[in-house]
């Protein structure tokens, strides 16, 4: 499955949650929901992130030796 319909999945998910909260007004499910919530969106934004730590990782490393050339 693709990390994007997971993060589908758990946002339809929540919003049940939510709807199911109204019915039965119970306590436990709306702090549930908000934690869904956050997994739903670093799931979602997860691949960017790696991908932004990997470029910010390659920007701090200095050249290796071999890559350095005296002119």
């Amino acid at each position: 499955m693709h990390i994007k319909t997971v993060a589908a999945i758990l946002a339809w998910l929540v919003v049940a949650l939510l709807l199911l909260n109204r019915i039965f007004n119970s306590e436990w499910v709306l702090p549930i929901a908000i934690a869904l919530t956050i997994v739903a969106v670093l799931i979602y934004f997860s691949p960017r992130l790696r991908k932004g730590k990997k470029s910010a990782d390659k920007e701090e490393k200095p050249p290796s030796s071999d890559q350095i050339t005296e002119h």
